[in-house]
């Protein structure tokens, strides 16, 4: 195998990893799926029970201030006893009709946080009871996953030590050129030439260049500047 057969090789290795790393990187659209539909129940489920928990703060705060109040009213009725005249009396009414007025509204707001709790708890039960099955499709969709991540990643490790065997056998001077490319032209360092024409950037190949191709020799495409490779090379 001649040295152009070799960065030939070797781009294709490199095409091959590149496919597989972008393979690991992305979820399959079968997990990709039942990943988005969990991921939403969870936030469902979450959202849920962040405002159940904030109801339940929320009602210790006004059965805390109910109990001041009432514990106030107490006071207030017993006080309407020792008062001496019709001033006092009336003062004291005026304090007792507010402190009752406060303690209605208080028991009317922590019956609607505990409706509202309740509506809320019902909710979550019912997600709750149905992610039992979404966990387990997850669960399955995530190791079939993991599964095909396995494989892939020996692939790519594969082809990785492959590359560096081929990168091996190369002059210095030849591997750094095509490193230089690899990382210029988007990952492609050699195009092949078909019916006279670059593969990459369609350009033309010239009479006395395709002679070069044929006689093995290392060419550049006019247009790209990417390593050409020929039919004399996948003959060889």
């Amino acid at each position: 195998m001649n040295d152009l057969d070799k960065l030939w090789e070797l781009q294709t290795v490199l095409t091959a990893l590149n496919e597989r790393e972008k393979l690991m990187a992305v979820k399959p659209e079968a997990f990709a799926a039942v990943d988005d539909e969990y991921q939403a129940a969870n936030e469902e489920m979450t959202r849920l029970q962040s405002q159940i928990d904030t109801l339940a703060k929320e009602r210790r705060r006004v059965e805390g201030e109910l109990s001041d109040q009432q514990e106030l009213l107490k006071k207030y009725q017993g006080q309407l006893m020792q008062v001496k005249n019709q001033q006092q009396y009336a003062a004291a009414w005026k304090e007792i009709d507010a402190t009752r007025k406060h303690v209605k509204e208080l028991e009317e707001s922590d019956l609607k946080n505990m409706t509202e709790a309740d509506a809320l708890q019902t909710q979550l039960d019912a997600r709750s009871g149905s992610h039992t099955d979404l966990q387990a499709r997850y669960d399955e969709a995530h190791a079939e996953w993991q599964h095909s991540l396995s494989d892939l990643k020996a692939e790519a490790e594969k082809l990785r030590q492959r590359a560096a065997d081929i990168e091996a056998t190369l002059p210095p001077r030849l591997k750094n050129e095509f490193q230089r490319i690899y990382k210029q032209r988007q990952q492609v360092a050699v195009a092949k030439v078909f019916n006279e024409t670059c593969s990459s950037c369609r350009t033309r190949v010239r009479p006395a260049l395709s002679q070069q191709l044929k006689r093995g020799d290392m060419v550049q495409c006019e247009g790209c500047h990417r390593i050409l490779y020929g039919e004399k090379s996948i003959a060889s």
